[in-house]
């Protein structure tokens, strides 16, 4: 985050936008609100409620990647948690319940970085304190790490909840414990450390972060932000100006070093799913990523560097879809993962017009960030966490997915309907490549592939402020959806579903999302009928409904599944026919 940053803990004023008529909020949500997300959200009477008749954002790209975000405890917190000593009081008493409900990690606002864990004056009164040169010079590399009530209550928060956490941060030039961390007994009058002691500093200060983390929440990091805005704007130049780090090592050689030590107590402590990452801001910009790349090249190829974080404080003019990917494609060479670490998007007032503009461009970077997403193998986006609570609890004010009352702007039903649509497209064009054109009647066979041309170049594009990812993919699939449904089968000309497969298989359910149907293929193999069975098991393993029970004989099937009366989540379903057993997942949407 930027040196302005204002805290994020219970005293920190936030300006409280003013309440907008629903039906006006409604009306422009119906902008971005493809297909099945049309509907009004429904609101409780109160005035700081969530909508939990919306999809959850964790949900829509549960096969993408992690959903969070960064704030603090006070923003979280629940009356039942239990109590912890110097936190702060809760200032929005439904934050915990609006990112349980959409989210599955965080990261903690301020209350991690150094000028929060390392106690300065604890530091020199023990160095003061020191009756003999070999004690002093024993503290004055061995600082005190202590984590303050609020980084404890919501480290403990996220373990209760099953939350993975994103650590920030280790190293920056701003916010740091004051110039007295740089010199001898932690004084701002004292010398100014050699390097060599600096090291060591800095060694006994990571390894006791990452000991407090291990021992007090072991496995729950699964990232940290080692080091955090190391290069300039605009030049790409290594940050100096005001850079005690900098000034004290005389080069940037403390960025390697920041990374090598914390890879060496991540492996010492057992923390080795600790993803070790370079963070900043405004990385977008073209020759700040190539500095990026300059300072990230060399800690990558040494072992030590896993990700980089890109903080994306966005306008809705910036950055274009073009310069995000340029980024992407850059510091793709020097990192085996990516993660979004601060997203929001400033919005020009609260008109109509504009948030419909924050909404397009929430959108066309959600498009960027989901057609990279790591667990869909599209890409090295592991994690996109955004800033902030709501609008009022957030960097910049006005600029979240939620207004200050925790209710759904038109920008979150354009993150949902962009995911949705794009994870659907996919699911959808997969099917139409495994169809036969002999199968068909020419004229349905011609309007599938009209479609699936025009779904293919909807997910190609990319998309702005001034037009709407959500809708044109939401047409797109739309319009393929119908072509599939439209198909008219004359079965000549191509392999036909009856002739007897070699194996036996179970298909990938298409579309996948889906809401509230899908259409399971599986093949039945053998020179005989067979019992063949098909459930639909939730994540506990209990089975919600029998979809096929019964004898079949060998051939090609499908099997129509209708999840109406069933919640949203994600689910398996489970092929048996004699000794043949496969299993696969598909997520409802709603």
């Amino acid at each position: 985050m930027k040196a302005t940053l204002p805290t994020r803990e219970a005293g920190a004023k936030g300006r409280r936008v003013a309440r907008r008529p629903v039906a006006m909020l409604l009306g422009v949500a119906g902008v971005v609100c493809i297909g099945l997300f049309r509907a009004a959200p429904v609101f409780a009477g109160l005035l700081d409620t969530i909508q939990t008749n919306v999809p959850a954002l964790k949900q829509v790209y549960a096969h993408d990647f992690h959903v969070g975000c960064l704030l603090s405890y006070a923003h979280i917190g629940f009356s039942t948690d239990p109590y912890v000593g110097g936190q702060s009081s809760v200032v929005d008493t439904n934050g915990g319940y609006l990112i349980k409900y959409h989210m599955n990690s965080m990261g903690p606002g301020n209350n991690m970085k150094p000028q929060y864990t390392v106690d300065l004056s604890g530091s020199a009164s023990a160095y003061s304190a020191a009756t003999t040169q070999e004690a002093k010079d024993t503290i004055n590399v061995h600082p005190i790490v202590r984590f303050n009530g609020n980084l404890i209550a919501q480290l403990n928060w996220a373990q209760r909840q099953g939350f993975k956490v994103r650590g920030h941060t280790l190293v920056w030039h701003n916010q740091t414990p004051g110039t007295g961390f740089f010199r001898t007994g932690y004084s701002a009058g004292g010398t100014r450390l050699t390097k060599e002691v600096m090291t060591a500093r800095l060694e006994n200060y990571i390894k006791e972060v990452i000991r407090l983390l291990h021992e007090g929440w072991p496995g729950l990091l699964l990232a940290m932000d080692v080091v955090n805005e190391a290069v300039n704007d605009g030049t790409g130049t290594d940050r100096t100006t005001n850079n005690e780090w900098y000034t004290t090592f005389g080069d940037n050689s403390y960025i390697m070093k920041a990374f090598e030590l914390s890879r060496k107590y991540t492996v010492q402590f057992g923390e080795t799913q600790i993803k070790l990452y370079y963070n900043d801001y405004n990385t977008h910009d073209a020759n700040k990523a190539n500095g990026i790349v300059r300072v990230c090249g060399p800690i990558y190829s040494a072992g030590y560097l896993d990700g980089i974080g890109m903080q994306e404080h966005d306008a809705v003019s910036s950055p274009t879809a073009a310069a995000w990917i340029a980024s992407y494609e850059k510091f793709s060479a020097v990192c085996d993962e990516m993660a979004v670490t601060e997203f929001d998007v400033k919005t020009p007032d609260f008109t109509a017009a504009g948030l419909a503009s924050q909404a397009n461009q929430v959108g066309a970077l959600f498009k960027c960030f989901v057609e990279r997403s790591a667990r869909s193998g599209r890409g090295k986006i592991v994690n996109v966490t955004k800033d902030g609570l709501n609008d009022r609890w957030t960097f910049n004010v006005n600029s979240s997915i939620w207004d200050s009352s925790n209710h759904c702007k038109p920008s979150f039903f354009a993150a949902v309907g962009v995911g949705f649509s794009y994870n659907m497209l996919d699911s959808l064009i997969g099917h139409v490549d495994s169809l036969h054109w002999g199968n068909y009647s020419p004229g349905s066979w011609a309007t599938l592939v009209a479609a699936r041309t025009a779904a293919a170049s909807a997910m190609a594009k990319n998309y702005s402020a001034t037009v709407s990812a959500a809708d044109t993919l939401g047409w797109a699939k739309d319009a393929l959806l119908a072509a599939i449904n439209g198909l008219v089968v004359t079965g000549v000309g191509g392999p036909a579903d009856n002739d007897v497969p070699e194996a036996f298989a179970l298909d990938q359910n298409y579309p996948n999302p889906f809401n509230p149907n899908t259409t399971i293929g599986f093949k039945v193999s053998g020179s005989a009928s067979m019992r063949v069975r098909i459930g639909v098991y939730d994540m506990l393993g209990r089975e919600v409904t029998v979809l096929v029970d019964e004898h079949k004989e060998p051939g090609g099937y499908k099997v129509q599944f209708d999840a109406a009366g069933i919640a949203s989540g994600t689910y398996t379903y489970r092929l048996r026919a004699g000794d043949f057993v496969s299993v696969k997942k598909m997520t409802l949407i709603k």
